[in-house]
């Protein structure tokens, strides 16, 4: 993959914040090597599961089909028990005891100040608390009120938008919720549209069907536009039209790497931190 010089730059100065998405995790294997966390589909299938009534199922897996995962979950949650739900979501990603992944650990190499992400899972947070580091980590979730104080600390923020695994009944997971958080919260999403209009963003791992974080984007662009662009990296599968799309509207350069070769990706990362910490090494700030 070839990296822009500028984001080089930006990530060794931790000008850039990285934003994970569910593919960070991934490649991830649990403990006993057998299983990865799911992904968004076989995460709401896997709900479906214990709906207290069927009678949706047809329309939740035609939504499942088209990508509309708010729309399915939306009716998922609405047939499932608040205890069902935490069980399930402990189940899935807590119990197996995923390990780290390439990119997690790339992420790691490359040190920035802040790494935001909608992932539940406490994947990275845990590998950032081992060793050396244990110290060094502040994590904040959307309910909790000391991100400002997190970011004017000399350590490291790990951001989670979405809630964590700690707290299911916090997670966010539906159209409504989302709604709900940025009232609820909205202080901490305010310092979170702040973040996006101050700083360079690498998405990893992401999906730009998110629409609370295509909010933010929006918002950030309309009001600040700038020439220092987002970054986001993605299989080379999207359409031509799409692309300048999302730049025009999104200020996002897609770095792209071949659909379905993730290891090329993770090599990729792996370059790309070790480039950052050469750039740091020479040109110390």
């Amino acid at each position: 993959m070839n990296w822009p010089n500028a984001l080089i730059k930006e990530l060794a100065a931790r000008r850039c914040i990285i934003f994970l998405g569910s593919g960070a995790s991934a490649a991830s294997k649990s403990i006993d090597g057998k299983t990865s966390p799911p992904t968004w589909s076989q995460y709401l299938e896997g709900l479906i599961s214990i709906m207290n009534s069927k009678s949706d199922e047809p329309l939740i897996r035609e939504l499942i089909t088209k990508d509309k995962y708010l729309d399915a979950a939306e009716i998922i949650v609405k047939n499932i028990s608040t205890a069902n739900y935490t069980d399930y979501l402990r189940t899935t990603l807590q119990l197996p005891k995923f390990q780290k992944s390439v990119i997690h650990e790339a992420v790691f190499k490359i040190d920035p100040k802040v790494v935001i992400t909608t992932n539940y899972d406490d994947i990275y947070d845990n590998y950032c608390k081992l060793g050396n580091s244990a110290n060094g980590y502040n994590i904040c979730k959307q309910n909790e009120t000391h991100l400002v104080s997190d970011l004017r600390s000399p350590y490291r923020s790990i951001v989670k938008s979405h809630g964590c695994i700690s707290n299911p009944a916090e997670t966010i997971l539906t159209r409504s919720q989302f709604f709900e958080a940025r009232l609820k919260y909205s202080n901490f999403y305010k310092v979170l549209d702040g973040l996006f209009l101050t700083n360079t963003i690498l998405f990893l791992g992401y999906s730009l069907n998110d629409p609370d974080i295509q909010l933010i984007l929006e918002n950030v662009n309309i009001s600040a536009i700038g020439s220092h662009p987002h970054y986001a990296c993605m299989a080379n599968d999207i359409h031509p039209t799409i692309k300048e799309v999302v730049r025009k509207t999104y200020n996002i350069e897609l770095l792209e790497f071949e659909a379905g070769k993730y290891s090329e990706l993770e090599h990729g990362l792996t370059e790309l931190a070790n480039e950052v910490e050469s750039y740091r090494l020479t040109n110390p700030i």
